[in-house]
């Protein structure tokens, strides 16, 4: 944790990376002081581990067992509390609603939290006069929260899409390029540090990525910041097959989060979708992150950068602490609380759309004249049908792209086709961008 006064600034802070704010500061002291007038003081640490290896020597700061002993450090206040220990309730909850109720400005990266409880969060803060920002807790070092707050605040934004979660892109990725299961991805992404048993719940749940775009939906378009407006699908059901079977198609999958308003109410969905190998989305690979962001005055806004990391959160971290230096008014999400929009959730069964379909068949005479009977049967109109031999299998795999139609209608014939007794397994249904 870190804690800081206003040219001469004390931070107080809590570190869940090897690479942190606390090791920047420390080697760009001079650097930050000639270009910003702030010197930074480090005065006090906390986190779960003490004897943890890290990049530099906490024996140079205050260490604190108990975190919420951070707010008062020989008889001071800090000026700025760094929370970085995520969970949505608990220590980090109490610490950082503690600390804004004690008039301390708060920097966190927890988007659980604040999708969870930032409404009531963003309250106190304004209520005390200080700020509560969270550039760190979406896209990493994409400075995004920035851009839709300072940069193009006066645009109205139409649409905020794009991938908000690295570890299910470089799963997604990894299994494109080394032609392996869903499950055995996993697992390396484990090992190399992508995720963890606890994280790759929200991670390929999908809920990670829509605690962020929860917060991306809030500052765009001012509504109060309500996680149950979410629809969430995960990746976990995505097969290999899938993946290169897109591809032959023209699309690579991506698991996409987007978020716009229709008829005065809030889409915002988390979901696997096809996108076009021509757009810049489709390429961002491995553990990027992406956002593309449409507004009345821009077509096209694209960023695209690390999205998690102990340096990309640590240039965040910095970039949110010179925020609360230079500025008197402190106003967290860009607006008043009091001003914000409570939004209804649209009702995605009428949106159009595209959809791939794999549907894996016992490889008998008559099979792809009733499915596509069925499909006529409710106005379905197909894009284009593949029949793939499958010398390995008894079984053959019929991929189906459609023409815009509503989801709801598109379930009512795949769930006669999935009756049918020559279907061999669930029926693999993905929206395409």
């Amino acid at each position: 944790f870190f804690s800081s006064r206003r040219r001469h600034t004390r931070l107080q802070g809590d570190w869940s990376s090897d690479v942190c704010s606390s090791d920047l500061i420390e080697e760009n002291s001079s650097y930050v002081e000639t270009k910003s007038h702030l010197n930074l003081e480090i005065i006090g640490l906390s986190a779960k581990n003490k004897n943890k290896e890290r990049s530099f020597d906490i024996k140079k700061y205050k260490w604190v067992e108990t975190p919420i002993d951070l707010l008062n450090i020989n008889d001071a206040k800090p000026d700025i509390l760094i929370e970085l220990i995520g969970y949505e309730k608990g220590i980090s909850y109490d610490l950082v609603k503690s600390a804004l109720n004690q008039k301390i400005h708060v920097v966190t990266g927890n988007k659980a939290m604040l999708a969870m409880h930032g409404q009531e969060l963003f309250n106190i803060a304004e209520k005390n006069k200080v700020s509560l920002l969270f550039e760190a807790a979406v896209a990493g070092g994409i400075p995004i929260i920035k851009t839709i707050k300072n940069n193009i605040f006066l645009n109205k934004v139409k649409k905020i899409s794009g991938i908000l979660n690295g570890t299910t892109n470089y799963i997604l990725t990894t299994m494109e390029y080394q032609n392996k299961s869903f499950n055995d991805v996993l697992e390396d992404a484990k090992q190399k540090g992508f995720t963890s048993d606890h994280e790759s719940k929200l991670d390929i749940g999908g809920y990670d990525a829509a605690h962020k775009l929860t917060l991306l939906s809030s500052i765009a378009f001012g509504g109060e910041i309500d996680f149950n407006l979410n629809e969430i699908e995960g990746i976990q059901n995505i097969t290999i097959e899938d993946i290169n079977f897109a591809k032959q198609l023209g699309y690579r999958i991506k698991l996409i989060s987007e978020t716009c308003v229709i008829d005065n109410k809030i889409y915002s969905s988390t979901k696997p979708k096809l996108i076009s190998l021509d757009k810049p989305l489709a390429n961002a690979n491995n553990a990027l992150n992406a956002i593309n962001i449409e507004t009345d005055q821009l077509q096209n806004l694209y960023l695209e950068g690390e999205g998690a990391g102990g340096l990309p959160t640590a240039s965040s971290i910095l970039s949110d602490i010179f925020e609360i230096a230079s500025n008197s008014e402190f106003r967290s999400i860009g607006y008043k609380t009091g001003q914000l929009i409570e939004y209804q959730k649209f009702d995605s069964s009428n949106i159009e759309s595209k959809f791939y379909l794999r549907i894996r068949v016992i490889d008998q005479s008559g099979v792809l004249s009733k499915i596509t009977s069925y499909l006529n049967e409710y106005n379905i109109s197909v894009e284009k049908i593949l029949q793939i031999p499958d010398s390995k299998e008894n079984n053959i795999p019929i991929l189906i792209t459609t023409h815009k139609i509503k989801m709801s209608e598109l379930l009512n014939s795949v769930k006669k086709i999935g009756e049918l007794e020559f279907v061999d397994e669930n029926i693999s249904i993905i929206p395409i961008e």
